[in-house]
């Protein structure tokens, strides 16, 4: 459905396979202007970004103790995209 925001979830793991719990997960490019939205892991290494319109986006996960790790993931209108990250030391 057009105009309709999309939506990014996936899960953060280090790298036995673990979910990394507080990781910082932000957009750092996209098809559009975005505001600093970042969202952090719960518990289970998971998270929730809404992408405002389709296209390509660049997401970047930060956690203490691993390096960061930027992942490009596309987006089609209203629908959900799945991704796992799997960070490194």
């Amino acid at each position: 459905m057009a105009g309709k925001a999309s939506v990014i979830s996936g899960v953060v793991r280090d790298p036995s396979g673990k979910p990394v719990v507080d990781a910082r997960v932000s957009f750092t490019k996209g098809p559009v202007s975005l505001p600093d939205t970042a969202a952090l892991t719960d518990d289970n290494g998971s998270f929730t970004l809404s992408a405002p319109s389709p296209g390509a986006y660049t997401i970047e996960v930060n956690a203490d103790g691993f390096a960061p790790k930027s992942a490009t993931v596309k987006v089609l209108g209203g629908e959900k995209t799945d991704l796992e990250i799997r960070l490194k030391k």
